[in-house]
């Protein structure tokens, strides 16, 4: 090999060092100024989790990396039940292939059209629609694959890995639905197991919704508003805004009253337990 010169070896470690840094400031700032300051923190913020902890590097293995390391995912909270990974990423963007292999359901806080390319299968383009959830059995099928954002609109979401589900809550009935509250999301066996059940509650501006939730859950904010909880013996839970792509887990049960003293609908996405 032909010897380098001093100045070129210094150039030479300037540019890596330089790229580097570009890497690492754009894999953390993916986020816009305004979007970041929005999803800051939630005003529950000893409940609800409205943001993304910092990316971690990739760890790559054979041109793939684990979903936890993918670059556009984000592991906020991992409890006895669920682990939960925030998506987001912009029109035009793509993330690296990844894989998943723990049984997920997935809720979609943005509309757009995207095209997933699974290792060994031909691309499928399909449309993402807010408010939307779905779920797959990774367990016993584990993917690897990769997601371009071929719409107009941001990539956002949750992917909810399913660690835990209590066998006997496998056999409770659905909640009856009503003009607030419908199923989105039915359960599927999921490695031999009851998979998870969706609903999606509407609160319009000026009403209020009598909902009753005995069981364990996660809630996910689809659109926020201002709110007053009240139980059924009338004492207030909170009255706070609530802030749109958040999420909270909750271990006991609720049965009362939610009223929206805000402007525009309150959508929250409940995932049961069961």
């Amino acid at each position: 090999l032909p010897a380098m010169s001093n100045g070129k070896l210094i150039a030479t470690a300037a540019a890596s060092f330089a790229a580097g840094i570009a890497f690492r400031s754009f894999a953390s700032t993916f986020f816009s100024s305004s979007e970041s300051a929005s999803l800051k923190h939630s005003l529950d913020s000893k409940l609800w989790n409205a943001r993304a902890l910092d990316p971690k590097p990739p760890k790559a293995t054979d041109n793939w990396v684990e979903v936890y390391d993918e670059p556009f995912h984000f592991v906020e909270m991992d409890s006895k039940f669920c682990r939960v990974i925030r998506f987001r990423f912009q029109p035009g963007q793509r993330t690296l292939y990844h894989r998943h292999r723990v049984d997920s359901f997935f809720v979609f806080f943005s509309s757009t059209r995207v095209r997933n390319e699974k290792q060994g299968d031909r691309a499928v383009e399909f449309d993402i629609t807010a408010g939307g959830a779905s779920d797959a059995c990774y367990c016993k099928e584990p993917i690897i694959h990769r997601i371009s954002n071929i719409g107009t609109g941001r990539m956002h979401g949750l992917d909810i890995e399913i660690k835990c589900v209590e066998e006997k809550e496998y056999s409770r009935p659905p909640l009856q639905e009503n003009e607030n509250l419908k199923i989105i999301c039915k359960p599927k066996i999921m490695n031999g197991k009851h998979g998870i059940r969706v609903y999606r509650l509407t609160v319009p501006p000026g009403q209020a919704a009598r909902v009753s939730f005995p069981f364990k859950r996660l809630e996910m904010c689809q659109q926020g508003s201002v709110l007053t909880v009240k139980s059924s013996d009338g004492s207030e839970v909170e009255s706070i805004p609530r802030l749109s792509g958040s999420y909270c887990w909750r271990d006991d049960g609720f049965d009362g009253t939610v009223k929206n003293s805000g402007d525009k609908d309150y959508i929250l996405l409940v995932a049961e337990w069961h």
